[in-house]
């Protein structure tokens, strides 16, 4: 046997995966800009909608970062979020397709919470928010990432939701 295969990997072993984030005013990543300057090109016009503006040829080369998210509301609040369409950059940011499932099923509570303060600002605000993400085991950075949180309409145009858009540094 080799030192490899000695080797024993248990899971358990590892420190929880705790994601960090900042709002930032500027866009870094290529990815990021371009998102944001079609949301903000199609607000200044009629605004942003779901069937229309994506997919779209513009952005063809990020759909697989984007993330649908369709609010669920109760008390006039958000109160979760549902997955409408997933890219592959998202199995890969939570291990799954996350398709069909709520906010609240991908985050630990107090990550969830605050991105549903988050969700509620851009909503309530229509503007959209740049997120830069660490995604930190114990004192390590393991990703790092940018996120853009945009306000677009549904394709009936009758609900606000959420495309969001996840890009890795390498």
């Amino acid at each position: 046997m080799t030192a490899m295969q000695n080797m024993q990997f248990n899971e358990d072993d590892l420190e929880p995966l705790h994601e960090v984030l900042d709002s930032v005013s500027e866009p870094k990543h290529f990815g990021t800009r371009l998102l944001a300057d079609l949301w903000s090109e199609r607000e200044g016009e009629d605004g942003f909608v779901i069937g229309r503006d994506v997919p779209s040829r513009r952005i063809a080369r990020v759909m697989h970062n984007l993330m649908l998210l369709q609010p669920i509301v109760e008390g006039g609040r958000v109160k979760d979020m549902r997955v409408r369409i997933a890219g592959d950059t998202l199995n890969m940011r939570f291990g799954v397709n996350p398709t069909g499932m709520l906010l609240s099923e991908l985050f630990p509570e107090e990550d969830f919470a605050q991105h549903l303060i988050r969700t509620n600002q851009v909503l309530d605000e229509s503007v959209p928010l740049i997120l830069r993400s660490e995604l930190r085991r114990g004192r390590v950075t393991e990703r790092r990432l940018e996120i853009a949180v945009l306000p677009v309409w549904n394709a009936g145009r009758t609900e606000r939701w959420i495309l969001a858009g996840v890009f890795y540094f390498n």
